[in-house]
């Protein structure tokens, strides 16, 4: 593993600062997070997860001066712990993974407060944080759960490729129960390693979309190279596909085997006698970045048919996993018809919930 190695965050340290440092470690206590359950955050924002020392009245029996205490962050997602920095004195080691996105806010002012800043958030980032303080033998630490919350998709019109003005773009997602992403989170969603060959808006009147793998057709500006290709910003009159963000639903998205599949007017009878609606795009694709798995084609609200898929197989969409979508045409373009028969995707919202229990 590799670090760059800087002061504490790129500013210079006093010796009284490590010295009342050293001193405040040799009376240790314990360190706490003073946040209780889950900590949650939008995908592609910034977070401070605060960090104290606190202290006993008793000072270090012994006559030697305290050692320089040794400060280390690390996080633990999907059973993997990585370290994201360890600050020793007037050095800070940054993980390489995350330079430019961790450091500690008051090391330098205020020597028990080291609490973590962590900027450009993505869905991966979510796991639990580790802050620990090493002094000799002495050892203390604390946990906090970061949750990251949001997800961005690619939403096209029902009657083919690059369709939206970009006041349409922005309309097309409300629609469908999102609103439509910002640069930063669509590149927080490229650092996780979504991928999509399709000019999009942005809510900045930016047009992009992020490739993993470049290829004929989806160079872009990057000549050659992986990243978020980049139109700039575009007359609002011009003709896109949009990428969409949903960072929350007020409910649950399910799908029931049925043993006949149905059209799109008998699904949406379907949902209301099961007390629930169907559901927007929007809402399946928060459902399946919360671990919704499902191999079977179902209506959605929009006249889409699409169903999610978390392990990817063969025989569900292929080696990649995601919201997988049926279209009309070999192009990828086109809802299916209104007749055509699939399964279904209801929502239930708690209001919906809430009433049908007091009626």
């Amino acid at each position: 593993m590799y670090f760059n190695h800087c002061n504490v965050n790129g500013y210079p340290i006093s010796v009284y600062t490590l010295q009342v440092l050293a001193l405040l470690i040799s009376k240790l206590y314990y360190v706490n997070i003073p946040h209780s359950g889950v900590v949650s955050a939008p995908l592609g924002s910034s977070i401070s997860i605060p960090c104290l020392v606190s202290l006993s009245s008793t000072s270090s029996s012994s006559s030697s001066p305290p050692a320089v205490p040794r400060v280390k962050w690390t996080v633990v997602s999907g059973g993997v712990e990585t370290q994201i920095l360890v600050a020793r004195g007037l050095r800070v080691k940054v993980n390489e993974l995350y330079r430019d996105r961790a450091a500690l806010l008051n090391y330098t002012s205020t020597p028990d407060d080291l609490s973590l800043w962590l900027g450009d958030l993505r869905s991966s980032d979510s796991g639990h944080y580790r802050c620990e303080v090493q002094q000799g033998l002495e050892d203390a630490s604390d946990l906090a759960q970061l949750r990251v919350k949001g997800v961005v998709f690619h939403y096209r019109d029902a009657l083919g490729r690059y369709a939206f003005s970009f006041h349409q773009a922005r309309t097309a997602c409300e629609a469908i129960g999102a609103r439509i992403a910002t640069p930063d989170q669509l590149l927080a969603s490229y650092y996780d390693g979504y991928e999509q060959c399709d000019a999009g808006w942005l809510a900045d009147q930016s047009v992009r979309y992020p490739i993993q793998v470049p290829r004929e057709g989806c160079y872009g500006d990057m000549d050659g190279q992986p990243g978020v290709r980049n139109y700039g910003t575009m007359d609002p009159d011009d003709l896109f596909d949009v990428y969409c963000y949903v960072e929350q639903i007020d409910g649950e998205v399910f799908h029931d085997s049925i043993p006949l599949q149905i059209s799109f007017s008998e699904a949406q009878l379907y949902c209301r006698a099961a007390g629930a609606v169907l559901a927007t795009t929007a809402q399946l694709y928060l459902a399946w970045s919360e671990g919704l798995d499902r191999c079977s084609p179902g209506w959605l609200s929009d006249g889409s048919v699409r169903y999610p898929i978390i392990t990817p197989r063969e025989r569900c969409g292929g080696v990649q996993a995601g919201v997988k979508t049926i279209y009309r045409f070999s192009n990828q373009t086109g809802f299916p018809e209104p007749t055509s028969l699939h399964d279904v995707y209801c929502f239930k919202g708690q209001n919906l919930a809430l009433k049908n229990v007091f009626i």
